[in-house]
């Protein structure tokens, strides 16, 4: 009797053992899913990470808003950009060929300061940086990050400034200014009037972008006040910027990609019709850099030396600055 119960117990447990075997295995799957969990959590926090340092990034370069720029980077956007403007500066200076100096430094209007090929180019390129802030409007539209955890691309949508729109506001103020390209050399009063024509367009060219989104050339009555707005396209464009992830976790522009990305802000593939603009800036809010206060500051100098000349000499110059530019 005690036989048949002990076959019957082990039968019994055989059934169970069996039946156990055929349940899922709940402790590997849990394990499988917490992994899969922290792993997507892990890469939606990098990917947050990215896009926010690319929006502080982006709202530095396209809107006014540049002040958490030196939490990340460790310095402001306007020095940051300096220091690349001063190599960006140093390379056109090289591959313009304008060099000497001597040779190169412009004074092509007599209410202008003398510049030096350093000066012009470097005034020019802080000018661009100043109208990329007026471009405002973007949106991100994707965040990709490489297999190495290391880099990132960022694809965001903005419009451009208009390369067209830009290089017509240059040429008419060539013409109303300078009298077309004829008499560059013959009124440039700082320069080698035998120096190549061609480069002296050219420095003159950064010369006027400078000075006319500065809005410098108010002061002359043949100079339409419109060439100061800013030329955009009509439509928008998707852009990508690279990223690198710092020793802190932050995901950084280089140098090097923020110089290609301010050439690509530059759209020249729309034609004259669809240039678009923006409301005239008033000269309160018109752009400022060192160069910009070292005129100033001249200018008020200038202006001082006057009130102490005859009262003759006060209205004629008063009547000169309403007239047509001296040249």
């Amino acid at each position: 009797m005690n036989k048949i119960k002990l076959l019957g117990v082990l039968a019994l447990s055989s059934v169970v053992l069996g039946a156990c075997s055929l349940l899922p295995n709940h402790s590997k799957g849990s394990s499988a899913t917490t992994e899969q969990v922290e792993t997507t959590s892990e890469a939606e926090a990098t990917k947050e990470k990215v896009t926010k340092d690319a929006t502080i990034l982006l709202d530095s370069i396209l809107t006014q808003d540049d002040t958490k720029f030196k939490k990340i980077y460790g310095e402001s956007y306007e020095k940051w950009s300096d220091a690349v403007i001063a190599v960006q500066t140093s390379e056109k200076i090289k591959e313009d060929g304008l060099s000497p100096a001597a040779t190169y430094s412009v004074q092509w209007i007599k209410d202008f300061q003398v510049e030096t090929p350093e000066e012009t180019v470097s005034g020019f390129l802080k000018t661009r940086r100043g109208l990329f802030k007026k471009i405002e409007n973007y949106e991100i539209k994707d965040v990709t990050i490489d297999d190495s955890g290391n880099s990132a691309t960022v694809t965001f949508n903005s419009r451009k400034l208009h390369s067209l729109g830009l290089a017509s506001a240059v040429r008419t103020v060539l013409t109303e200014l300078i009298g077309g390209i004829d008499n560059l050399g013959k009124y440039n009063t700082a320069g080698n009037t035998n120096a190549d024509v061609k480069k002296f367009q050219t420095i003159l060219s950064y010369w006027i972008f400078r000075h006319l989104y500065h809005n410098d050339f108010n002061i002359y009555s043949n100079v339409d006040s419109n060439l100061v707005k800013t030329p955009y396209t009509s439509n928008d464009y998707d852009t990508e910027i690279k990223l690198t992830k710092d020793k802190d976790g932050n995901w950084l522009i280089s140098q090097e990609d923020y110089k290609t990305l301010t050439t690509e802000l530059i759209d020249r593939s729309e034609g004259y019709s669809s240039i678009t603009y923006d409301k005239p800036t008033k000269k309160s809010d018109s752009l400022e850099d060192e160069d910009k206060k070292e005129t100033t500051e001249a200018r008020q100098e200038k202006s001082s030396k006057d009130n102490k000349s005859s009262k003759d000499d006060k209205d004629k110059k008063s009547k000169d600055s309403k007239s047509k530019a001296n040249v």
